[in-house]
């Protein structure tokens, strides 16, 4: 949905706005994949806080693109409703890391 946005004409134009989201966005499911490579749960919640960090970013900046009239409200008010119920969804998931604490992720795989 993101992706959608920087397609946009007029936050092409600014550059160093439109840039400062791409790279933003990019870093959430960048962290989320990283992190899930991670051998703890403790380290892949480490991962996980980077992309919720990251998202808190993409937020922040689409009001600043707001605020210089490159997208609608409508646009903003529909990122913002998901990213904060992504924010919500990966604070609950970085909760359960933490108290699982697994140390070995990779031995924990369903037998046949």
């Amino acid at each position: 949905a993101v992706n959608a946005i920087l397609d946009t004409p007029r936050l092409r134009k600014d550059r160093d706005l439109h840039d400062q989201i791409s790279d933003a966005n990019d870093s959430i499911t960048s962290n989320m994949v990283e992190g899930f490579e991670q051998p703890t749960d403790r380290a892949f919640a480490h991962f996980l806080t980077h992309s919720k960090a990251s998202l808190a970013e993409v937020l922040k900046r689409l009001k600043q693109a707001y605020f210089k009239h490159h997208i609608s409200k409508e646009q903003l008010d529909a990122r913002i409703s998901q990213g904060e119920e992504l924010g919500k969804m990966l604070g609950g998931f970085i909760k359960y890391l933490r108290r699982s604490d697994w140390d070995d992720r990779g031995s924990h795989r369903s037998s046949e």
